[in-house]
């Protein structure tokens, strides 16, 4: 979500923000979650031009963690999960105290794609044209690199990662709206092509960036996420996220 002079980049990140504005009116709502907003845009304010500026002079891993840092953490103010429990454990529900200890708390990266791709892809022409998604190729190698879990020191974080969420919205597949742990994301292709600063690698309509193709279908339509992995009633994740499809797609 990085800002870009190219047009056709600028209205999908118009588009981006109109999914985030809609989860989190719908589905992320502040009745059930905290939210704290770790996007480049709000950790430095009135810094946040400058910050840019630097960064897409000196691309690499360690500016990389900055340009494609998760949009927002959330607190779930419903479940208790301290990272040291068992995640096969169902999360405990709070009881009613006026101060609440180890909330559920995960990351959540959006992203919003308009137009499928117009041919298969050569290495997988198995997967339909409507369930390849694409994702920048230095913001997947980031979130790989922040969700590395711990070494194994004998401590209660043996092994444990960061919870990043990908949200994904897609117009043109049959579901629309899917979700997925980022480090569950395995790509079907990936452009070889070197990234340099303040150049398009790519000659697309977009932000130039190089990319990755992951099949959709290997994430979760959003209901089952929400349901599966977020710990929602089903029948009200599906009422959620038939009311943020309404209003993000009409």
């Amino acid at each position: 979500m990085q800002p870009s002079p190219a047009s056709g980049f600028s209205h999908r990140d118009a588009l981006t923000q109109k999914f985030i504005r809609t989860v989190g009116e719908t589905i992320l709502t502040d009745r059930r979650y905290h939210k704290i907003e770790t996007g480049i845009e709000y950790r430095f304010a009135e810094q946040a031009r400058e910050v840019h500026r630097w960064l897409y002079h000196a691309l690499g891993p360690t500016t990389d963690l900055l340009r494609y840092f998760p949009d927002s953490l959330y607190f779930d103010l419903q479940r208790c999960l301290p990272d040291w429990e068992s995640e096969t454990k169902r999360p405990r529900a709070f009881p009613d105290e006026p101060e609440k200890i180890g909330h559920f708390t995960f990351f959540v990266e959006y992203k919003y794609s308009r137009t499928r791709r117009s041919q298969p892809l050569s290495a997988h022409p198995e997967v339909p044209l409507e369930y390849i998604g694409i994702m920048e190729r230095e913001a997947w190698l980031t979130y790989r690199r922040l969700t590395t879990p711990n070494p194994p020191l004998g401590l209660y974080l043996d092994g444990k990662f960061p919870r990043i969420a990908l949200f994904y919205a897609a117009e043109y597949a049959p579901e629309k709206l899917f979700a997925a742990w980022e480090n569950c994301i395995e790509p079907l292709q990936v452009v070889k092509k070197v990234a340099r600063p303040l150049s398009r690698t790519m000659h697309t309509k977009g932000s130039g960036t190089p990319w990755i193709n992951f099949d959709l279908r290997r994430l979760k339509p959003l209901e089952r996420f929400l349901h599966e992995d977020l710990f929602w009633d089903e029948r009200e994740a599906l009422r959620a996220v038939a009311q943020c499809k309404k209003r993000l797609f009409g």
